[in-house]
């Protein structure tokens, strides 16, 4: 007889990777994708999705080990979205692999996160649970694609590990196998005056309004609140009284938001919804937590646009970006200097003489912006990151 699936836990094979990035010359600057990238080592598979997707399947190295990729066309694929396919970790990793696991309290092992701890990563001496970033992992299947088995994607995103938990939980109470699509977005956020494009991945589950009405019905209890307004409800008998609603949590959060007037102020305001479970990877990924994330980010570049307000410049004729789009707001040219990757290749030097690998720097620029990726920096944020690295090292060095 088969083992128990208690003791088994089945899993589909993992036949290949959906890739939101790739590296410049396969080691360095991260490059921004306007589409999906794949990757596998299996040949027949990348050909298969380069006749579906569009796009040159070639020969990959993954670090030694000899793959397939290609660069497709399309920035929206029809998925499969698995039960038990969501994976989300606050996680950092060095040169020996993943040394810190946790779901921002406690360890993959049960144990509490050690906030003291000091361990040696190069030339530094880090806390590992500091150090860690959010990492969600999902896996999905190809039902286009003549092969059974998992695609992993993967992101090191703020915003995908708000948003797609959400979805995925939803996705559990549908069914074990569900249809769904995977989107690129590209989404912008003004940072020094200057508008920055990024991509996020948005899982976009295909279920109709009545199967989601009944999903939500299963949930709370309730059938007729769902089905709109009652005719001819009664009234509550005299003398009755309703049980007052608990409040709120989030709402003092998101007063203290708006009335946030520093940055300073919305890292105390973090810190606080953290402690009390409603920010983080501890909080729960209900909509009133997604909405909090999404109050604090836009007061935080609120704040950031107001200190860094840019001298009123001449009218210019608006001219369209690459994708044909007008910007509203004509943004003065900053005076010439180094080069985005002039300053990069300064970055890898300064992080690899403390001890950071590839990775490390780009995960560091991750957080040191907001969420932010390299490849979307503009010379000028990269030279700011460059200077807290400076300073940090100097911080490091024994007077």
């Amino acid at each position: 007889m088969p083992i128990s699936p208690l003791t088994l836990q089945r899993r589909f094979a993992e036949l290949g990777r959906i890739r939101l990035g790739a590296k410049e010359g396969g080691n360095g600057r991260p490059l921004k994708l306007a589409a999906f990238r794949f990757t596998s080592a299996n040949k027949r598979y990348i050909d298969d999705l380069a006749v579906l997707y569009g796009g040159q399947p070639r020969a990959w190295d993954n670090g030694g080990k000899p793959e397939f990729e290609v660069f497709t066309d399309t920035t929206s694929i029809p998925v499969i979205a698995m039960k038990g396919g969501l994976s989300q970790w606050m996680e950092f990793w060095a040169a020996g692999g993943c040394i810190h696991r946790c779901d921002g309290e406690r360890t993959a092992d049960g144990e509490p996160c050690n906030t003291t701890e000091l361990v040696d990563v190069g030339r530094k001496r880090l806390n590992p649970h500091t150090e860690a970033k959010p990492t969600t992992r999902l896996s999905l299947m190809l039902p286009e694609l003549e092969a059974i088995g998992a695609w992993r994607m993967e992101s090191h995103g703020w915003n995908a590990a708000a948003e797609i938990p959400a979805v995925a939980e939803l996705a559990q109470f549908v069914g074990d196998l569900v249809p769904a699509h995977l989107n690129m977005i590209e989404r912008r956020s003004v940072k020094d005056g200057k508008t920055s494009r990024f991509v996020v991945p948005v899982l976009d589950l295909q279920i109709g309004a009545a199967r989601l009405r009944e999903i939500v019905a299963e949930k709370s209890g309730t059938t007729t609140e769902l089905e709109g307004p009652t005719q001819g409800r009664a009234a509550l008998p005299a003398g009755s009284s309703k049980t007052t609603a608990e409040p709120d949590p989030y709402d003092a959060f998101f007063a203290r938001v708006a009335a946030a007037a520093s940055t300073d102020d919305l890292i105390v305001i973090w810190d606080q919804g953290k402690a009390a479970h409603l920010l983080g990877p501890a909080a729960p990924q209900n909509q009133r937590h997604v909405d909090l994330v999404a109050a604090w980010k836009a007061r935080a570049h609120d704040l950031k646009d107001a200190a860094t307000q840019p001298a009123p410049a001449q009218p210019a004729a608006a001219v369209p970006d690459e994708d044909g789009v007008v910007d509203a707001e004509i943004v003065p040219d900053t005076a010439a200097g180094p080069s985005e990757d002039e300053v990069w290749q300064q970055i890898l030097k300064a992080g690899g003489e403390q001890g950071m690998s590839l990775p490390d720097v780009e995960d560091g620029y991750n957080a040191f912006s907001g969420g932010l990726m390299s490849a979307e920096a503009s010379a000028g944020e990269l030279q700011a990151y460059l200077q807290h690295l400076v300073a940090r090292q100097d911080q490091a060095v024994p007077a």
